[in-house]
């Protein structure tokens, strides 16, 4: 039996409700840029609004609608970085926080794979089994991934936030 137009609505209404917070955090995370993530998060829950017949079916609508923002955001990232090369010129917005900043530049500086399973589990709250479900690989390489990731992140951010020895005499 079908679900009547209401009933469908007030679905996805939950699942908004219950999801767009965590999605709007993921994608800043992925951005770094507040608007930025408010803007593919949006896109991520029209294209799900869409599809809502049959993404609500799904096991985990949430997988679904993760991915489509993951995906967003690396076309974004691309798109961004074509039009920096042809028009670079500078906003008039206030610098981010360094502590984002650094933040920011130690996850990317990570593998990829290392940087997303990072994003999921610490940044969207993710278990291991989510991630490893969601990333199509074993969980012990999720937990190798993580382990691997926070050290790398750890070096890059005590070596940028720990003050210089540099002219200090002894």
């Amino acid at each position: 039996m079908s679900r009547t137009a209401d009933e469908e609505a007030a679905s996805f209404d939950t699942f908004f409700r219950s999801s767009s917070r965590h999605l709007v955090a993921l994608a800043y995370l992925l951005t770094g840029d507040l608007q930025t993530a408010q803007d593919l998060a949006q896109e991520a829950f029209l294209r799900a609004w869409s599809r809502w017949a049959r993404i609500s079916k799904y096991n985990d609508p949430q997988a679904w609608i993760r991915r489509v923002l993951y995906n967003l955001a690396v076309s974004k990232s691309r798109s961004n970085r074509i039009r920096r090369k042809a028009n670079d010129l500078p906003r008039s917005i206030p610098p981010p926080d360094e502590s984002h900043l650094v933040l920011a530049a130690a996850l990317r500086s990570l593998p990829g794979d290392q940087m997303r399973a990072l994003l999921l589990h610490d940044g969207a709250g993710l278990s291991v089994h989510e991630v490893a479900t969601e990333m199509n690989v074993p969980e012990g390489t999720v937990k190798s991934w993580l382990s691997r990731g926070r050290t790398a992140a750890a070096l890059i951010l005590t070596s940028t936030t720990s003050p210089s020895k540099e002219g200090h005499a002894d």
